[in-house]
């Protein structure tokens, strides 16, 4: 049972006029009274914001895929008490329901930052990335989701600046730990084995909008160079499969990441990408903590 407040507040209306179209609603954002001392803000936006995007893919077939977005601006006047923030989600969202396209996102960046009467404008999109995964013995085929991020920018002093990450997924055997198992083993005819984990590569590059890097190109590289990734479909001969390819890539974390620098820095000489970082973790099976190992092209001002 609901209520009656009209019997304790007779001065207001408790009804709802679908009807009422307000003229002069009250606008806090132009309020002259500004809290704190009055200084530019690197970034005002909503996170997170949940976006169905159609993704196209690298053969030319398209997905509608669920992504958490995130949109700011940056705040430059200083006597502006805020930005309209429903804005920013309205005018993503018309940019790239149809499609997501890195012109879109150009658009709806520049657009933000105009109507903001921003410097810089900013969006992160978040989503997992769907593909194929060949078993390795039995000719099966599963789905493996990718953990992958799309940064765009703009800039009126630098224009565009576009990043994509992906995390891929392995198993890594450490070598040390392989060669006291098979020390064990032929010496002291002792069973052993040696200790693995599941691993995480992450992998960014900055690259041109005007030559599009695919997620699959991406999880190609990783795959050719790191081939312990981790299965989807799994049989027994798999499984076996699986024992000896990690048997036949022993690599700690260091290793891992030099690997893929070389394979990325590939990449930079033929201009594919702007930047790169690697970023890998070992989550220990030994020890109670991960295995870390970080590497950058090592540009001036570029990724960390």
């Amino acid at each position: 049972m609901s209520i009656d407040y009209s019997k304790k507040m007779p001065d207001l209306i408790f009804t709802y006029d679908n009807d009422h179209i307000p003229s002069d609603l009250p606008d806090p954002q132009i309020d002259p009274i500004i809290p704190g001392v009055r200084v530019p803000l690197k970034k005002v936006g909503i996170a997170p914001v949940d976006l169905p995007v159609k993704l196209m893919r690298r053969n030319g077939s398209s997905q509608i895929l669920q992504a958490e977005a995130s949109l700011y601006c940056s705040l430059d006047d200083i006597n502006a008490k805020g930005l309209n923030l429903s804005r920013l989600y309205l005018l993503m969202h018309d940019k790239i329901k149809d499609k997501l396209s890195l012109e879109g996102i150009k658009e709806a960046l520049t657009e933000l930052a105009e109507k903001q009467g921003s410097n810089n404008a900013f969006c992160k999109l978040r989503f997992k990335y769907p593909w194929t995964q060949d078993s390795l013995r039995s000719d099966l085929q599963g789905h493996i989701a990718y953990k992958t991020v799309l940064d765009g920018s703009y800039s009126k002093e630098n224009g565009y600046k576009f990043y994509l990450t992906i995390e891929y997924v392995y198993s890594s055997t450490c070598p040390c730990s392989f060669e006291l198992a098979y020390d064990a083993r032929t010496k002291r005819e002792a069973a052993a084995n040696a200790h693995s984990q599941r691993s995480i590569a992450t992998v960014t590059v900055q690259f041109d909008p005007d030559k599009i890097v695919w997620i699959e190109d991406l999880v190609e590289l990783c795959r050719e160079h790191i081939p312990t990734e981790v299965q989807i479909v799994v049989k027994r001969k798999d499984e076996q499969a699986f024992a000896e390819l990690n048997g036949s890539n022993l690599l700690f974390s260091e290793d891992v990441a030099r690997i893929l620098h070389q394979a990325l820095d590939e990449w930079y000489e033929e201009k594919r990408i702007f930047d790169f970082s690697v970023s890998i973790s070992h989550e220990e099976s030994l020890h109670p903590w991960n295995a870390i190992a970080v590497t950058t092209k090592g540009i001036d001002g570029g990724l960390t």
